[in-house]
């Protein structure tokens, strides 16, 4: 009978039991009963079917299920590991590797370790080297690798910590020479997570090897879990995500909480709501981040102050964004390209904060999507139609408004009267498909006008801000430290309004505008008349078309990491990188194909590991892997970009004697990061005269922390020597080539060529790349 216990032992004699005892004293501490406990999972049958992720062996053990031992297996695991019954973090260190060398005396044990790592490689990371040599001993005598693995999984006490921080530790940031034990085995206890989970969160914040548990961890989570009200699941995740919270002093935490509370009006619901979102919103500084940003909302988008605790709830990463070089810029593409007010685009943003995590190139490109594809004349058309509908610039543009656009045109039979009828009801272009399908369908079937069927109503969901007037339309004032205004330091709803913040008189804010002249180091921009009406032949550069004399081609590039961060696992994780990048040409004759195939040869030659995959026959598709340290989604995206410029150099220095065609090189990235580091060819050809990456620092007025200079250096030095900027006395290379070269957003090219649906798949290929990559390394170990 399953139910019916009896006692259970192991076969060790007088020598034995003496042996254990003097080396595991602990154990005359012990209950006896949980010791029987542990022996008796240890020696009873493996179930039938049992899956790891899900192991629990209190359940098994009352099921009569266990590791599967036999009483011989288990009497010599234990009698040369007695530390395998500890109870507590504190008993279960286990003893030198030379000791466990000595007492284990089994042959071949190097090579036994090497399989350890092999087979049990997601246990053993951030674990001590000791546990590989006990897991070898284990397999020595006829355990099986599921049956640790079992082990592993329901006794986590059986792997521990390893003290001695490693090369990939050191080179991150300061961290002990020796890590504190009490401090790690109290994280694994109240976090219930496993040393390789602790080994992530000292490789993003290696400052956590030198916190006190007592003085330091303990009160910092018992202040997170108390204060916002947080489960034991919720408060692992959180510092999972974001284990620097653990060293955020106590006054700087109530300081933000109380801000949030005081200040942005939120509970203390909305915070902890926000703070799982967005754990690092505990970090942000309420003096020159979250202060400022509350203001901007409420000040300069006239959001009522208590709706920005909502919009900080609904999209809590917005407190994150820069306000000069992002939240501004978004809204000042909207309200120029609308023809808005700033009180109007705060509305938007009280009804979909989400719109604001957009990146401003995606905001643009839909925008000009829209005003094209529907004919609209004048962009105040545009603005109606987002006060209508804000989520519009949620939606995609190929699997979502094109689609939408297209299904209605071949409803109606008719272009116009299809744009007609969005843009008298926009929230058509919200709606998902199987809404849209089945308003189609039953409009079919009951033999309405479709026409009048598709005028708005007044069902659907409300707003959340009454829309004000717009009588001042015409008289935003954006304020910028740069000329070109790529950051908004501040925007004002009239010129009376920039006056009385910059203490000057509304005269001089307006000569300022019209000369174009700074004042006290800023410059000053007033929307005019001239943005009313919509020029949709300069709606995007990939519109424009290239003369016939030149070749064309397209390069689309895509990064990407694995595995990637979830809320579930620990930042920190290692990770590998991969690229993907595809090659097309604007023509299909026989002269343009063998250039083409000449591209393709330099791209296999431009990168040192490939990663096999069946080529389409339209185009050249190359699959690599990131070469460099520290793999991450920003640094895979920008190498690619880098990778591009390799090939096409490697294609021109075999092509030095060419001098009858002028090819044209786009180089297409879906990263946002890249994009915004490499737009500006101007500023990236002088950047690239730098010889080393110290003088472009210089050059960008930047800290020595300026993150991946050692891709962005040789990549803007390529692309000064291949467009032909002013060359400098220690460069060797050529530039009598006919060769012109341009970044460009995958976006831009969306709009006319299906260019997102290119770059998802090739960014699904760089995924592959990277778990390529990321199990190669796995099976290498």
């Amino acid at each position: 009978d399953v139910g019916e216990k009896h006692q259970v032992g192991l076969a060790m004699d007088q020598s034995d039991v003496s042996f254990v005892m003097s080396n595991f004293p602990q154990l005359c501490l012990y209950d006896w009963h949980e010791v029987e406990t542990l022996i008796r999972f240890l020696v009873s049958p493996v179930p039938d079917s049992l899956s790891l992720a899900e192991i629990d062996w209190a359940k098994m053990l009352s099921q009569g299920y266990g590791a599967g031992l036999t009483i011989r297996q288990a009497t010599q695991t234990l009698r040369m590991m007695p530390e395998f019954m500890a109870l507590y973090h504190e008993d279960s260190r286990k003893p030198s590797i030379v000791y466990l060398y000595n007492q284990m005396q089994t042959p071949m044990l190097s090579k036994l370790c090497d399989e350890v790592n092999l087979q049990l490689n997601e246990y053993l990371e951030g674990t001590d080297p000791s546990d590989a040599y006990a897991f070898a001993f284990l397999h020595s005598i006829g355990i099986s690798w599921d049956q640790i693995r079992i082990l592993v999984s329901a006794l986590p006490l059986w792997i521990t910590n390893n003290l001695e921080p490693g090369w990939d530790l050191l080179q991150r940031g300061p961290v002990r020479t020796m890590l504190k034990r009490p401090s790690l085995d109290y994280l694994r206890q109240r976090l219930q997570v496993g040393p390789s989970q602790i080994y992530h969160l000292l490789k993003t914040h290696t400052r956590l090897s030198g916190y006190d548990s007592c003085s330091k961890i303990r009160p910092m989570l018992d202040a997170l879990q108390s204060r916002l009200e947080l489960s034991c699941v919720e408060l692992r995740k959180i510092i999972l995500r974001m284990p620097s919270l653990l060293g955020m002093k106590e006054s700087s935490f109530e300081a933000r909480i109380d801000f949030f509370q005081r200040e942005a009006g939120m509970s203390v619901l909305n915070i902890k709501k926000s703070v799982l979102k967005q754990p690092s919103l505990l970090q942000y500084s309420v003096d020159s981040s979250l202060r400022p940003k509350l203001q901007f909302f409420v000040d300069e988008l006239k959001i009522p102050p208590e709706f920005v605790g909502k919009i900080i709830e609904s999209a809590p990463a917005l407190m994150g964004l820069s306000l000069s070089k992002n939240l501004r810029p978004k809204a000042k593409s909207i309200i120029m390209m609308c023809s808005m007010t700033s009180r109007e685009v705060g509305s938007i943003v009280a009804t979909s904060p989400q719109v604001f995590l957009l990146s401003q190139k995606n905001i643009e490109s839909t925008l000009e999507f829209i005003s094209s594809e529907l004919a609209l004349t004048y962009s105040r058309e545009l603005g109606e139609m987002l006060l209508s509908a804000p989520r519009i610039l949620l939606q995609s543009l190929d699997s979502s408004l094109s689609m939408k656009i297209n299904r209605l045109r071949y409803l109606f039979e008719s272009k116009k009267i299809a744009n007609e009828v969005f843009k008298a009801n926009p929230r058509l272009l919200v709606l998902t498909k199987k809404v849209l399908e089945d308003r189609i369908q039953r409009c079919v079937e009951a033999n309405r006008d479709l026409e009048e069927d598709f005028m708005p109503s007044e069902k659907g969901r409300k707003k959340l801000v009454r829309l004000p007037t717009t009588s001042d339309i015409e008289n935003t004032v954006f304020l910028s430290t740069d000329v070109d205004f790529n950051s908004i330091s501040g925007i004002f709803p009239d010129h009376r309004s920039a006056a009385r913040h910059l203490g000057m008189s509304e005269r001089e804010i307006l000569d300022a505008c019209k000369e174009k002249t700074s004042i006290q180091g800023r410059y000053v921009y007033a929307l005019g008349e001239s943005r009313t009406l919509i020029k949709h032949q300069a709606l995007s550069p990939a519109r424009q078309v290239a003369r016939t004399r030149n070749i064309t081609f397209s390069i689309f590039v895509s990064g990407c990491v694995y595995p990637r961060d979830n809320f579930d696992s620990a930042r920190g994780r290692t990770k590998s990188g991969g690229l993907a990048l595809s090659i097309s040409a604007d023509r299909r004759d026989v002269e343009t194909m063998q250039i083409l195939e000449q591209l393709h040869v330099a791209a296999r030659s431009s990168f040192g590991i490939h990663v096999p995959i069946t080529v389409d026959a339209d185009e050249k598709r190359i699959l690599a892997v990131f070469p460099f340290v520290n793999p991450s989604r920003n640094r895979c995206e920008l190498f690619a970009c880098y990778g591009a410029l390799r090939v096409i150099e490697s294609f021109v220095n075999q092509r030095l004697d060419d001098t009858q065609h002028v090819l044209d090189f786009k180089v297409f990235t879906d990263s946002n990061y890249a994009w915004k580091l490499v737009r500006n060819k101007d500023r990236l050809n002088q950047l690239g005269l730098a010889v080393s990456s110290q003088e472009m620092l210089a050059e960008l007025d930047e800290s020595t922390s300026f993150p991946n200079i050692d891709i962005f250096h040789p990549l803007a030095r390529i692309f000064c020597r291949l467009n032909k900027a002013k060359p400098d006395k220690s460069s060797s290379h050529s530039n009598d080539h006919c060769v012109r070269i341009e970044f460009a957003h995958d976006i831009d090219n969306a709009l006319i060529n299906g260019g997102k649906l290119i770059a998802r798949d090739l960014n699904r290929h760089a995924r592959i790349a990277a778990m390529w990559q990321y199990n190669r390394e796995r099976n290498l170990t």
